[in-house]
């Protein structure tokens, strides 16, 4: 497994913005809060216009394990199993990682830590 961390150091209107390539299977994503004021969270892939995750008004370290389900042949989601998921899995990702953060307070600072399969 890999990790990628990404520093946080918000502007003067409590926003900041990560964009990169990225690739590789994402388990989970972890938001250090430092000194963010409650902020609201969101992990995006930019290429393909998923939402790994989108959270307002986060108020400690969070641990989040995006997913995703599986797909049948013909391109739609896998069946429901009863009430239970059949055929979620950790997160393929191709494409942009953008990490954007709001309303976190002037010039807070955080992290965000990615654990990945690269």
């Amino acid at each position: 497994m890999s990790v990628k961390t990404i520093s946080i150091r918000t502007a003067a209107d409590g926003s900041y913005s990560w964009e990169r390539a990225f690739r590789g299977t994402i388990r989970a994503i972890e938001l250090q809060i430092g000194d963010l004021s409650t902020p609201d969270f969101d992990v995006t892939d930019e290429d393909h216009t998923l939402t790994l995750i989108s959270v307002n008004g986060v108020a400690a370290t969070t641990v989040y394990y995006p997913s995703t389900f599986l797909e049948a042949a013909d391109g739609t989601t896998a069946a429901l199993v009863g009430t239970a998921m059949k055929g979620a899995t950790a997160f393929p990702f191709i494409g942009t990682l953008k990490v954007a953060v709001t309303g976190a307070g002037d010039t807070k600072s955080g992290k965000v830590v990615i654990l990945y399969d690269a």
